[in-house]
């Protein structure tokens, strides 16, 4: 444990698997249950971030709203001032910003395309087991239920 005063001490994630009596690691039984749970795990913390990231996106859905009302508005203001603008000092466009927020709409951009372009590769991957599993079906076990 940490000294009194320092931070929380961060400890690794770990999977306790307990097998009965009786069965081995090498179970395949209890392997399949073991790759099931690190899935259901992995699926856990994808939808965790997921959420996470909805929040973030609804956070993020308002700033744009309101910036981009204001810079609506900076726009009307300066049309309003016409050739008059160079009177007008506190209009200037935030260059810094800008640049940011290019880079979360491209980032963005990015994840949702990669992950349309996933879908489509595991869909046309799916369409291929699917098919060599319809002519191995016979004579071929179900998934070991524990």
């Amino acid at each position: 444990m940490g000294s009194q005063g320092s931070g929380p001490v961060a400890q690794a994630p770990y999977t306790v698997l307990l097998l009965p009596l009786g069965t081995s690691r090498e179970d395949p039984g209890a392997q399949s249950f073991f790759l099931w749970l690190q899935r259901m795990q992995a699926l856990e913390r994808e939808q965790d971030a997921l959420w996470q990231g909805l929040e973030l996106l609804e956070h993020g859905r308002a700033w744009f709203e309101d910036h981009l009302r204001e810079a609506q508005q900076q726009q009307l203001h300066l049309g309003a001032l016409g050739e008059n603008f160079l009177t007008d000092l506190h209009s200037e466009p935030g260059g810094p910003q800008l640049a940011q927020i290019q880079k979360v709409n491209i980032c963005l951009q990015n994840l949702i395309q990669g992950k349309e372009l996933s879908k489509q590769q595991k869909g046309n991957i799916q369409s291929q087991e699917e098919m060599a599993q319809l002519s191995c079906l016979q004579g071929q076990r179900g998934p070991t239920l524990v």
